[in-house]
């Protein structure tokens, strides 16, 4: 690949040198380099060729597309969540993503393999493969959006994992991970609010919404009223689609 196509082929995929160099393991100066006509390594050509290829999975990745893949590569959890391992070491972890229309049945569904396979993915960056049950839910509601820059705004995706009922006793990680998304037996369709306080001796929450207006005030959930919690881990603003192949 000659240097005015790898210049190319960046800027057609809208990234800059510093996040072409990060994708592919090595410093900005080198992509500045490459694109200036210098030697390319036959290791970092391969991958060159790997992530600006049109159609490759890389390629897809970096433009934000979501990707349902049969790669025997790809490694999966037992909870079928993929992990494509990208050049720089990185992976790229693909989750169901619960849509307005069926996260009121959600809970009665999500551990069936078919019902799963039906629905769009959503996928981002994490450092290794996972072990875990990871979803993203569409954001349907503005009780998160308080105009910050920590506002969760309507449509926006958010990717959670699920906390299993037996560590609900302990101290939740609230601090680590303030934000999740419950599942109560008085509602069908989930709520995502802050977690502001845990009493594990009285088995109680305290959820607070970022939006300060009148409707939005701190409530406190009994445990026994939770059916299902996920804590948020991942939260994103763009719409991607889905592209099966």
């Amino acid at each position: 690949m000659e240097g005015f196509e790898i210049k190319q082929r960046r800027e057609q995929m809208g990234l800059t040198q510093k996040e072409l160099a990060d994708l592919i393991g090595c410093s900005r100066e080198t992509i500045i380099n490459y694109e200036k006509g210098r030697p390319i390594p036959k290791s970092k050509s391969e991958i060159l060729h790997k992530v600006l290829e049109p159609g490759s999975v890389y390629n897809r990745i970096v433009r934000n597309e979501l990707i349902v893949t049969n790669g025997e590569e790809d490694f999966e959890n037992k909870n079928g969540n993929k992990f494509i391992e990208l050049p720089n070491g990185q992976y790229y972890m693909l989750m169901p993503l619960a849509e307005f229309k069926i996260q009121a049945g959600f809970l009665s569904n999500y551990q069936d393999a078919d019902f799963l396979m039906d629905l769009s993915q959503h996928g981002i960056l994490v450092d290794k493969p996972l072990q875990g049950r990871y979803v993203a839910f569409r954001v349907n509601g503005d009780s998160m959006d308080d105009g910050s820059s920590n506002a969760i705004t309507r449509n926006s995706i958010v990717s959670t994992r699920e906390l299993q009922r037996h560590h609900w006793q302990d101290k939740l990680r609230y601090r680590d991970f303030p934000y999740w998304v419950i599942y109560t037996t008085q509602s069908k369709m989930p709520l995502l609010k802050e977690i502001i306080e845990h009493n594990t001796d009285e088995g109680y929450i305290i959820c607070h919404s970022l939006n300060d207006s009148p409707e939005f005030t701190d409530f406190k959930l009994n445990l026994n009223d939770i059916q299902a919690l996920f804590y948020v881990i991942d939260v994103s603003r763009s719409v991607s689609k889905k592209i099966s192949y």
